[in-house]
């Protein structure tokens, strides 16, 4: 009654890992730039810095979950 689960490491093309590398550093680097911009009570720049890392955030998603079934 033992169940077995097995992780499946799917082997990924070079610049896949490269373009995963330059998405999480643009979101890392647009959040820091967000709440720097609110820290400075520039409203105008926090809120495009914002809009830009959610629609980053949710494009990376979406590209994860329509490619995780490859």
């Amino acid at each position: 009654m033992t169940e077995k689960f097995t992780i499946e490491v799917k082997k990924r093309a070079w610049y896949e890992w490269v373009l995963w590398a330059l998405w999480l550093f643009s979101v890392v680097a647009i959040l820091q730039n967000a709440v720097a911009s609110a820290g400075e009570l520039e409203p105008r720049a926090a809120a495009i810095s914002w809009i830009t890392f959610f629609v980053l955030l949710i494009a990376g998603g979406a590209v994860w979950f329509m490619r995780r079934s490859k």
